[in-house]
């Protein structure tokens, strides 16, 4: 999807998901406190996680169009890999590593 996108489209749809993710970042730091990562940690996990979900996500095949299907992708992506860093964040804080 994304090799396909010209310069301009590109760059603006890197500027939207930076500031949707620093705006869900913030967010998640309010609802996590100490089991988070801080405001940016939070937006460049979510950002990493959304990118890696639409990138391993294509394999789904879902019964939507196609940019709907990556955005859900995105979504899922980012929220699995938040929740599963904090939940090793917590194991490890749990057994005193």
């Amino acid at each position: 999807m994304l090799t396909d996108l010209d310069t301009t489209t590109l760059m603006i749809a890197a500027l939207a998901i930076g500031a949707a993710g620093f705006f869900t970042g913030l967010a998640m730091d309010g609802v996590m406190q100490e089991d988070g990562f801080g405001v940016v940690g939070n937006m460049a996990i979510l950002v990493a996680g959304a990118l890696i979900g639409v990138h391993f996500g294509s394999t789904v095949r879902l019964p939507i169009d196609a940019m709907a299907a990556d955005a859900v992708r995105g979504v899922t992506g980012g929220f699995v890999c938040l929740t599963l860093l904090a939940l090793i964040k917590n194991m490890l804080g749990r057994f005193g590593f």
